[in-house]
């Protein structure tokens, strides 16, 4: 496994567990915060894999992108 699927499949596993307690708190909604330089192609590009899982997986995603991308989560 590459560098960048390890990242991503611990980026995923912090995603699920803020979900899971957010779910358990009674809540529809978690971000993920990210601080990504505007040149660093390799996370830019994981957020946007992380995006296209939860889509894929059914979650309702918006990204919103500044000095800091924030990534939020919805759910039914």
């Amino acid at each position: 496994m590459s560098e960048y699927d390890d990242k991503l499949n611990e980026n995923k596993n912090i995603i699920l567990r803020n979900i899971e307690q957010g779910k358990q708190a009674g809540v529809n909604k978690v971000s993920a915060v990210f601080a990504i330089s505007k040149r660093d192609e390799f996370r830019k590009s994981m957020v946007t894999d992380l995006a296209i899982w939860l889509i894929t997986d059914g979650y309702k995603v918006s990204l919103k992108e500044g000095e800091l991308e924030i990534l939020t989560i919805e759910w039914d």
